[in-house]
This record gives structure tokens, C-alpha cells and sequence, in this order.
């Protein structure tokens, strides 16, 4: 009987202990620049080009253009130019985006960084509020990827 409940326990336990949470967003200093904020979003389960193909279309929703700056061995880095961001007063930014295979390959990191209209970077140390929204609008295109 003790041999059944520990099996059950560990049948029921296992799956939730070895999980990855598909919607984490981290949020870390730019290292060359410790007043700069990126953002990575972990997509799990998703392959590269597809994830690449919804982020153009979601830049395309918030009127901006992206364009192919950089790619190698396996690390795609994209600019979207004229992008009006509702959580940054619609000021109107250049994204920087790195796409790269996570680190257990079963699905692709995306890092942002937002440039600002005066050439210096965003921060969530100058704007707490917009970092949550930040975040919240990069679920929001994670979710979108999950509707392909």
C-alpha cells in the first residue's frame, strides 16, 4: 500500500516539478548598460519560423516595419522601426529583437529591447508600471502565436 500511494504521489508530482512555464518573461539590466532594460520571453513548443512570422504580423498590428539585421548560427536578430507602444504614451520606438533556440531546445527565446525616440534605451528603473505592461504585451503576443 505504501509502495502504491508513494507511485501515486510521485505520478501526480513528477510532471509539475520537471514543467517549464511557456509564459515566462524575464526582465534583466542590459550588460553594457546598467540603466537599459531587456526583456526574454521563453516560447516554448513553438518552431523558429513561425514565431518569427507572428512577430512580424504582431509589429505590423502596432504599425511598425521589421527587418532581418542579423543571422547566425542559430541567433536571428530583427529591428521593427516605427512602432507606436500604447504603454509608453504611444511614443513612437525602434524594438531590437533576438531570437534563439532556448536552452533545453524545445522552443525559442525572444529578447527585446526598446529604444526610445531621444536614442537612449528604455528602463524599468525610471517606469515600474510600463515594465508589468511590457511584459503583459509580450503575453499577449505569445498568446497569439498559440492561436497558429
Amino acid at each position: 500500500m505504501k509502495t502504491f500511494l508513494i507511485g501515486a504521489i510521485m505520478l501526480f508530482c513528477m510532471p509539475t516539478v520537471n514543467a517549464q512555464n511557456p509564459y515566462e518573461i524575464t526582465e534583466q539590466n542590459m550588460p553594457y548598460n546598467k540603466m537599459a532594460t531587456s526583456f526574454t520571453a521563453n516560447i516554448i513548443g513553438q518552431n523558429e519560423s513561425n514565431v518569427y512570422y507572428q512577430w512580424q504580423k504582431f509589429i505590423e498590428a502596432h504599425k511598425g516595419n521589421t527587418y532581418l539585421v542579423s543571422a547566425n548560427e542559430g541567433n536571428v536578430e530583427f529591428e521593427s522601426v516605427h512602432v507606436r507602444l500604447p504603454m509608453l504614451g504611444n511614443k513612437i520606438v525602434v524594438l531590437h529583437t533576438r531570437f534563439a533556440p532556448n536552452y533545453s531546445e524545445n522552443g525559442v527565446l525572444l529578447t527585446l529591447w526598446i529604444e526610445l525616440p531621444d536614442g537612449s534605451y528604455y528602463s524599468s528603473k525610471t517606469d515600474e508600471d510600463s515594465a508589468q505592461k511590457i511584459k503583459d504585451w509580450l503575453l499577449k503576443y505569445r498568446s497569439t502565436i498559440d492561436q497558429y
